[in-house]
């Protein structure tokens, strides 16, 4: 990958649904040279889709996590499981991990009789395969962009989504909504044709939507293992936890911290960091300790996404 690759993904990573346009300008290169490197870089699994960050807050859902330790289990078992987990539970996150457990997801509900309902249906799907599960409340969680791919040393921007009032929408908000859900580069002539609303009330919609911040933003998934990354999960514990706004500055501004949640559950804080190897992870951890001597134990695990997608 060259310089120009990096400047294209680093657009597409945190504006993935701007115009090729508007990328070429921002990198200042040739707007067909720029189409057929976000071409190659699709067609080569660099980029595996795009997605848009929606306020779930704000469109009336509360964000649940649950962990499932199962047993083992064999290629064609896991695959029926995941189609499950993402057909009829309507997961917005399903990640596969090493460690405490095997799997887990994302659920967006409205009220704490869904989220009993969603557990009921995966322990009658799961039988004897589930020997435990787990369950916690995402408070807080915040997304960075992969600045560690773009040789920048910090961060010097994120998206936060913290519990915050319901805002009204309609029917026509959500319909648009679901399909930018799919595909946030879908153009506004496809979404009019394929949900029967008018281009232009479509494209306002849109622009109301971005500016109520119920749309956050868009994004490129690049699949960072291609790129010779590693991604680590961290479980962070204190012995008080007077200093956590402290841990949160920190993580604002590294540049391998691609995610941070604060939770009702098991541990403090939460982060997600993505690191070339062992040896650069082990250079973070000691970097987190060094510098918030009050942490007790770090719990880490790697895991990777099987999906990655907002609304259930």
């Amino acid at each position: 990958m060259d310089k120009l690759d990096l400047r294209i993904l680093e657009v597409l990573d945190w504006n993935g649904r701007l115009p090729v346009s508007t990328i070429a300008k921002k990198v200042r290169s040739n707007k067909d040279v720029v189409a057929y490197r976000i071409k190659r870089f699709q067609e080569q699994g660099i980029i595996t889709r795009y997605y848009p960050v929606f306020d779930m807050y704000k469109l009336g859902y509360n964000t649940s996590r649950l962990y499932f330790d199962l047993e083992e289990m064999d290629e064609e078992q896991e695959r029926r499981f995941i189609r499950f987990l993402d057909k009829r539970i309507n997961a917005g996150l399903i990640f596969r991990m090493d460690y405490p457990y095997k799997y887990g997801i994302f659920i967006w509900t409205k009220s704490i009789q869904e989220v009993e309902k969603i557990i009921r249906r995966i322990k009658r799907k799961l039988g004897k395969t589930l020997i435990r599960y787990n369950y916690t409340v995402i408070c807080t969680f915040r997304q960075y962009p992969k600045d560690y791919l773009f040789n920048k040393r910090h961060h010097d921007t994120f998206r936060s989504l913290e519990p915050t009032e319901k805002i009204d929408y309609d029917e026509e908000d959500f319909k648009i909504l679901k399909k930018l859900a799919n595909n946030a580069r879908i153009s506004t002539v496809d979404i009019a044709r394929n949900t029967s609303i008018p281009q232009t009330t479509v494209s306002h919609k849109i622009k109301t939507l971005e500016k109520r911040n119920i749309i956050l933003g868009y994004r490129a998934e690049i699949d960072f293992v291609q790129l010779g990354h590693m991604n680590f999960f961290l479980e962070i514990y204190l012995d008080e936890n007077k200093n956590l706004k402290q841990i949160e500055r920190w993580a604002n501004v590294h540049k391998n911290v691609v995610w941070l949640q604060k939770i009702i559950g098991t541990c403090d804080i939460e982060l997600e960091v993505e690191v070339k190897d062992r040896v650069e992870l082990e250079k973070l951890l000691n970097e987190l300790r060094n510098t918030f001597p009050n942490i007790r134990k770090i719990v880490f695990w790697s895991q990777e996404y099987r999906k990655l997608t907002f609304l259930p």
